[in-house]
């Protein structure tokens, strides 16, 4: 009964460690481009106005774009603190994947960064069909590699969850092995 109120616990700090995560996550990707979200996201969100300063519509962005992600997480990879022999192992194994998950998805997104860098050195734009990009961009780059950002974090998401059976696993016999 304790490790059933230990992962109910689990899986609302998944949704608030995602939103924060996305709130994070889009101040760096405003810094990147300001135009993702003042051409796009603003008006996806329906964040228009502007009174509110565009660095806390980008966080609110943030954390609409990314609660939800929270709970995929919380049920599947919180699933794996079922692992630990009890309850305050569990506890702690997954408080310290939390911090895991958020890590590894943060280094995928920041990867993803990169490879838009990498990616766009010669940007020909009717390369990217598929992708909203409005009229008059004035950093076109900076706008397709803030993109590239954001579809990495939601990969990194979602390689997170094997990534914390893994962590999980390797915690259990570490505890084992150290008697705790």
């Amino acid at each position: 009964m304790r490790k059933l109120a230990v992962f109910a616990t689990f899986l609302v700090l998944a949704v608030l460690t995602a939103a924060a995560f996305g709130a994070l996550h889009d101040q760096i990707s405003y810094t990147v481009s300001n135009e993702y979200f003042t051409k796009f996201k603003f008006f996806q969100f329906h964040l228009l106005d502007p009174e509110v300063p565009e660095r806390l519509r980008a966080a609110t962005v943030g954390v609409l774009a990314s609660w939800w992600m929270g709970i995929p997480l919380g049920l599947l990879a919180g699933a794996a603190g079922f692992l630990q022999p009890t309850a305050s192992q569990m506890l702690k194994a997954l408080l310290l994947s939390l911090a895991v998950i958020t890590g590894f998805t943060l280094l995928v997104a920041l990867a993803g960064l990169v490879y838009g860098y990498s990616r766009t050195t010669n940007l020909d734009l009717h390369n990217y069909g598929g992708w909203f990009i409005p009229q008059n961009l004035v950093q076109p780059r900076n706008f397709i590699c803030a993109g590239y950002m954001h579809n990495s974090a939601y990969l990194g998401g979602v390689l997170a969850i094997p990534v914390a059976w893994a962590f999980h696993i390797y915690y259990r016999r570490w505890a084992v092995t150290r008697g705790a």
